[in-house]
């Protein structure tokens, strides 16, 4: 990979210009490279118009899916973490990120913002379904892509929104991949005596204190670890889980998932920031004359 963007015109980036960006989702092309079918995509104006400071557009809006079964028992009360359930989550997200992949690279894309990630674990199955947008970039005159990034037909996932993707790349760190750490472990049992004595009081049940936090650690040391294989030296945009499982509540679950990072210009840059107030408030109104005795 090599880092840097390349500025729309002269040395700082400028606000993209809303007639020709109109002009091209309109035609459904990026400079002259025409796209079948135009593109869709599911972010705001604004943040079409902050991508394409950066030299990126919306392609389409992609998917993906990972639907893999847990053998029967594997939640029947035991000791430890339920492996079958750790190693069917991380199939699933795997197949899900593969086929949101095939479908960025159908749309030439180079990556996809805005990723949102739905986890559904029941008793036989998991399945892990994926939503965002992928972008492109666009060309200038020349025909040279204006977004010099090169992921080499490795398109990144990201759940950052456009905002976010564009004040870390105009720093020179970029996103490469969704990565997640995930553990379902056993809560141990109670004594009876233990159970019963404890039933008049309000005290920790410590079983479960304790079952959380060795899931936190185990999840944490995987997410760790594939942060390390996409190459990635940080995550942003963390994202937790941690609850009893709905159908099995003697099995503590925790997953944490984010976007790795890297820079990948020659060095960090700071920004330029600005406050915007937004003047589109809610107003709360009441009629005054109900105020009347």
């Amino acid at each position: 990979m090599t880092g840097g963007t390349a500025p729309l015109e002269g040395a700082e980036h400028k606000e993209a210009d809303l007639g020709e960006l109109g002009r091209l989702l309109g035609e459904g092309q990026h400079h002259g490279d025409a796209i079948a079918g135009g593109n869709t995509s599911d972010l705001s104006l604004d943040e079409i118009l902050l991508l394409h400071s950066v030299g990126l557009e919306p392609a389409d809006v992609v998917f993906g899916i990972g639907c893999v079964s847990i053998t029967q028992g594997a939640w029947v009360w035991g000791t430890g973490e339920v492996t079958d359930a750790r190693s069917a989550f991380h199939k699933a997200l795997d197949d899900a990120k593969a086929t949101m992949r095939r479908g960025c690279r159908q749309a030439k894309a180079v990556g996809v913002l805005g990723v949102e990630v739905e986890i559904e674990m029941s008793h036989h199955r998991c399945v892990i379904v994926v939503t965002g947008t992928a972008v492109r970039p666009v060309v200038d005159q020349s025909g040279s892509p204006i977004f010099k990034v090169d992921y080499h037909n490795n398109p990144f996932l990201s759940d950052l929104s456009a905002r976010d993707f564009v004040v870390l790349s105009t720093s020179g760190w970029y996103p490469l991949d969704l990565v997640a750490g995930v553990c379902y472990a056993h809560a141990p049992r109670r004594s009876m005596g233990t159970a019963i004595g404890q039933s008049t009081q309000n005290v920790e049940l410590t079983n479960f204190t304790e079952t959380l936090y060795q899931a936190r650690e185990e999840a944490m040391e995987q997410l760790q670890s594939h942060i390390t294989a996409a190459g990635g030296t940080g995550l942003v945009d963390a994202k937790i889980v941690d609850r009893p499982m709905h159908f099995a509540h003697h099995v503590v679950e925790f997953i944490a998932y984010g976007t790795a990072i890297k820079m990948l210009a020659k060095e960090h840059t700071h920004p330029t920031m600005s406050l915007v107030m937004p003047l589109d408030d809610v107003v709360n109104k009441f009629e005054a004359t109900s105020l009347a005795g």
